[in-house]
């Protein structure tokens, strides 16, 4: 089998609402995807995600020393030198950012071929040992996935209107984010009373996590509302500070009990989490399925994290073929409890109709591990034909 192209899928949907935008040049709500799909000369095509303009993906694959250009002809089994010789071939104007983004959505393919070729789940192909002693070497049949409830809404009275939401399909564990004038903006008073009915929505036993995107701007602030925060037993908090503020990701992680977890923001490549677990000494690193460099660069970063007695808790949000790559990742790393699962306000078609068969949640709140060979799902064409359009 050989590899023969390489296509970007740009998804749009205008929905709007409250939603992001993802281009945030495009000046209007509405949600911003990209798909990789690679194509071989046996018909066998393999997809992933990348969390970046699809135009900016399109030109990092097609440029001409670009990702198709390394891989065209190669067989899309040797993954992991496939992986090296992409990062090789772009590593004068790549080795970070958006560039191993595009590889990680590429690598993420080749991974979905590689098993569809041999018949087998993904996960039972990228099985890394940690030297976990005390752990079995069976893989997970069910993991567990936490609803990031995005955007929380206007008001406590929205939000826990949200969260009940989520509980209502199955989730056992809820995120909850900043949002103007409620958690993160206001005061730490605020902060209490929407922590407080979070936690009272979920119950005492459903696992709250929290994520600030950055705002609090010094250790001092992060403190004052985490110490406030801690009765109500949050898993953990995430992004409190400036993605850059490695040591300050360090004085806070080492003054308080609670998870301090980083990573998705802008983070790629067992590098760079090297940092955040050594000089910034978080409890939790969030690499992203689509940036942070690719199924098997994650488990580098877990094995890692393991190293450090660091969870590693993968990021996806709305991008639900980096979901799937999620629970395969989660059904073989130790330290992996949660991963991230989307309910976007309002729901997009491109977000909760993109994968088939759709990714069912138990009463119990875990997601079945596919037996299904590759990814084991495939895109569902109606919605890519109904939002596609041209890269942008």
């Amino acid at each position: 089998m050989k590899i023969t192209g390489i296509e970007t899928i740009a998804l749009r949907d205008d929905g709007g609402g409250d939603a992001i935008s993802w281009n945030i040049d495009a000046g209007a709500a509405g949600y911003d995807l990209t798909v990789v799909r690679v194509h071989t000369d046996e018909g066998v095509t393999g997809i992933g995600q990348a969390e970046a303009p699809s135009l900016v993906i399109d030109a990092i694959i097609k440029n001409s020393m670009g990702l198709e250009q390394a891989l065209l002809g190669e067989d899309p089994s040797e993954v992991q030198r496939l992986w090296q010789k992409m990062y090789a071939r772009t590593g004068l104007y790549g080795r970070r950012g958006v560039t191993i983004a595009a590889i990680g959505a590429v690598e993420t393919a080749l991974w979905d071929i590689a098993g569809k070729a041999v018949g087998r789940p993904v996960h039972e192909l990228i099985w890394k040992s940690f030297t976990v002693a005390g752990t079995g070497a069976e893989a997970k049949t069910r993991v567990r996935p936490y609803a990031t409830v995005y955007p929380p809404g206007d008001s406590i009275e929205e939000m826990e209107r949200r969260i009940t939401m989520a509980l209502d399909r199955g989730f056992s564990a809820v995120k909850i984010e900043e949002w103007p004038g409620q958690f993160g903006n206001v005061s730490v008073a605020k902060d209490v009373e929407v922590i407080g009915a979070a936690r009272q929505a979920l119950g005492p036993e459903r696992a709250l996590m929290i994520d600030v995107q950055n705002k609090w701007q010094d250790v001092g602030q992060a403190l004052a509302t985490i110490r406030a925060i801690e009765e109500f037993q949050p898993y953990f908090v995430e992004a409190p500070l400036p993605a850059d503020n490695v040591e300050g990701y360090a004085r806070l992680a080492n003054a308080v009990d609670t998870r301090i977890a980083v990573g998705d923001w802008g983070f790629a490549g067992r590098h760079e989490f090297r940092d955040l677990l050594v000089r910034g000494r978080v409890d939790v690193v969030q690499p992203s399925s689509v940036r942070a460099g690719g199924m098997h660069e994650i488990l580098n970063i877990a094995e890692m994290a393991y190293g450090y007695g660091a969870l590693c808790i993968p990021h996806a949000w709305c991008h639900v073929v980096g979901v799937a790559a999620e629970i395969q990742l989660a059904a073989i790393a130790p330290n992996m409890p949660y991963f991230e699962f989307p309910i976007a306000f309002p729901d997009s078609p491109i977000i909760s109709e993109l994968l088939e068969p759709a990714i069912e949640i138990a009463p119990d709140g875990t997601v079945a591990v596919p037996d299904r060979p590759g990814l084991g799902f495939d895109l569902n064409e109606e919605v890519v034909s109904r939002y596609r359009v041209e890269p942008y």
